[in-house]
């Protein structure tokens, strides 16, 4: 043993390295870099799922941050927004009460107020007229109104409301006088019936004129046909109407004879003004053809002013005035100047049973049926 540890000895004495202990020898310890370089790649894998578990949720709490320091700095800002309208308010105030204080005017460079103010005033009128307002027509109301055309070829169903018949009688006034107690019309009729009569015994000084045969109604117009004196049968006579009436002169000496100007031209004061008050001649010289009946000067019909100025100025019976009415609508209406106003005419047909609604200028308004087959709107 001691050969071999002299020559251990030896042989350690020739190299240089530790004495020889008799002592337990540890057990080797594994090489740990070569271990570490083994194993390096598990490691390595380790690390970087912490730093994606850690980005994961740090990442998305940085931008919740963010965004909650985005939105208080925009709701600061909007808090002080209102702050700031509010100084420009009183600022403007205050310089309102100065201006007005020292009274003096100030230069501007912008347009003038009052031409501005008279633009938009012009532009609002436009629109209005040209968006209008909206009406309904009845389709059972086309038989009602002052244009209503009855004779043969047009007859008349005698609707309920219309005419608004009163006395003559009874709502007369002292310029003229009535055939009998029984002569009723139109309640409108009367009322312009009594103007134009007062104006004309105040222009002319002359009396006398009397009103005779107004309203009729089916039987009794029945009763004149089948004794002669008429050649209307009952539904096709415009004295259904309650807006048509005879009118006579009573000469003072006991005579009397039919209305007629050119007859009795001092009376023609009548002839010449009555479109004024809306009436016309019902059955004009030379229109029998249009009419269907024998002229004659002494049936006066209500129609309305400005409708009566136009045939009068045009020369037209009802009938022809309604066919040209019909040519026009309420996109292209007929304009009437009466009495310092301009009146836009037009019609709107119904064509069945249903009611029609139609767009017309803001203003004052009248829509009569024509008892044909439709209205005759008249839009001031």
């Amino acid at each position: 043993m001691r050969i071999a540890d002299t020559k251990k000895g030896i042989a350690i004495m020739s190299e240089p390295k530790k004495p020889i202990s008799h002592a337990k020898e540890p057990e080797p310890k594994p090489d740990m870099d070569k271990k570490a370089s083994s194993k390096g790649g598990s490691h390595v894998r380790k690390r970087k799922l912490r730093f994606d578990r850690i980005a994961a949720v740090f990442v998305p709490l940085l931008l919740i941050v963010l965004l909650i320091g985005a939105l208080c700095f925009h709701s600061c800002q909007r808090r002080k927004q209102p702050e700031d309208s509010g100084n420009v308010a009183v600022a403007t105030a205050t310089t309102k009460q100065t201006e007005k204080a020292t009274d003096k005017p100030k230069k501007t460079t912008e347009p003038d107020v009052a031409t501005d103010t008279t633009k938009t005033t012009t532009s609002t009128e436009e629109t209005s007229r040209k968006d209008g307002k909206q009406i309904t027509l009845a389709a059972k109301g086309v038989d009602q109104g002052n244009l209503i055309l009855i004779n043969k070829e047009h007859s008349y169903d005698f609707p309920n409301g219309d005419p608004k018949l009163e006395s003559v009688y009874e709502k007369r006034n002292s310029s003229y006088s009535v055939s009998d107690m029984e002569v009723q019309l139109d309640a409108e009729t009367i009322a312009q019936l009594n103007k134009m009569m007062s104006a004309f015994e105040t222009e002319t000084g002359l009396g006398g004129m009397q009103v005779f045969s107004g309203y009729r109604d089916k039987a009794d117009q029945d009763s004149r046909y089948e004794d002669g004196s008429t050649g209307f049968r009952g539904g096709y006579s415009d004295y259904h109407s309650g807006r048509s009436f005879n009118l006579k002169i009573n000469f003072g000496d006991g005579t009397s004879d039919y209305y007629n100007a050119e007859k009795y031209p001092k009376y023609s004061w009548i002839a010449e003004h009555a479109a004024e008050y809306g009436f016309v001649v019902r059955y004009p010289d030379g229109k029998d053809e249009k009419t269907g009946e024998d002229s004659r000067t002494y049936t006066f019909r209500y129609v309305g002013v400005p409708h009566a100025l136009y045939m009068q100025e045009h020369n037209l019976c009802l009938e022809e005035y309604i066919d040209r009415v019909h040519s026009y609508s309420a996109d292209n209406p007929l304009e009437i100047t009466a009495d310092g106003k301009t009146y836009q005419v037009f019609y709107v047909g119904i064509g069945g049973t249903k009611d029609v609604q139609v767009t017309i200028p803001s203003g004052t308004y009248t829509a009569s049926g024509d008892n044909i087959s439709g209205y005759i709107v008249t839009c001031e």
